[in-house]
């Protein structure tokens, strides 16, 4: 993968949401599309043995990819095993047939030198391509906002290794994304929480961000 990217701000993703939108209108029209859904199943534990807990992101891998196997789920942990928010390393995937847990990915702070704070895994997790996973970073020193960084989003092949960080630019507190794949090029939509949104406590504010990124993904393997 090559990160040839393009950064873009809020106005740029309205356009795209729009349309989104249009597409689900149907379904809001009708009412929940969870609504019928009343049976809880446990499929199994999310926390690896280095005791991380917290499952944030979560993502269904589409095909057979490395160590990616179709229809297994993968989840990355945002606390560490003191249960510190920000502190999260890892990316568990998931057998929901058997309920196996294997650890997908351990991202250690020598990984991501150049992600500012280092590691601290979020909700904002997509596949590429069907081979390229892509996680958020908004890294803590003690579990608190007050020490949160700007984190970055930082990006994995099929077998679980860090082959690019992308920081800056607009990233700041990369918190959940939304992705879609276009020919060679996937489009990344990724909100920031250390724009205003998370000092606000739940108001409403004009300074939270959604940034487009445009990525060269096509498979050099």
């Amino acid at each position: 993968m090559t990160a040839q990217r393009g950064v873009r701000g809020v106005a740029g993703a309205a356009g795209a949401v729009a349309a989104l939108l249009a597409g689900v209108s149907g379904v809001a029209a009708g009412g929940s599309f969870i609504g019928g859904l009343t049976t809880v199943s446990t499929i199994g534990t999310t926390v690896p043995a280095n005791g991380d807990v917290n499952p944030y992101g979560i993502v269904v891998v589409q095909r057979d990819a490395g160590r990616l196997h179709k229809g297994d789920v993968l989840v990355s942990n945002f606390n560490d095993a003191k249960n510190l928010q920000g502190t999260g390393t890892t990316i568990v995937e998931l057998n929901p047939g058997t309920g196996a847990l294997t650890v997908f990915a351990h991202i250690d702070r020598d990984d991501v030198r150049d992600c500012p704070g280092g590691v601290g895994l979020t909700t904002a997790l997509g596949i590429l391509q069907g081979q390229w996973v892509i996680v958020g970073s908004l890294p803590t020193r003690d579990g608190t906002a007050a020490t949160a960084q700007a984190g970055c989003l930082i990006i994995l092949n099929r077998w679980g290794h860090v082959v690019e960080t992308l920081d800056g630019n607009g990233i700041n507190g990369p918190w959940d994304l939304t992705t879609t794949d276009r020919g060679d090029d996937s489009y990344v939509f990724v909100s920031n929480v250390l724009n205003g949104t998370k000092a606000a406590n739940g108001a409403v504010v004009n300074r939270g961000t959604v940034e487009r990124l445009v990525l060269d993904t096509r498979d050099v393997s």
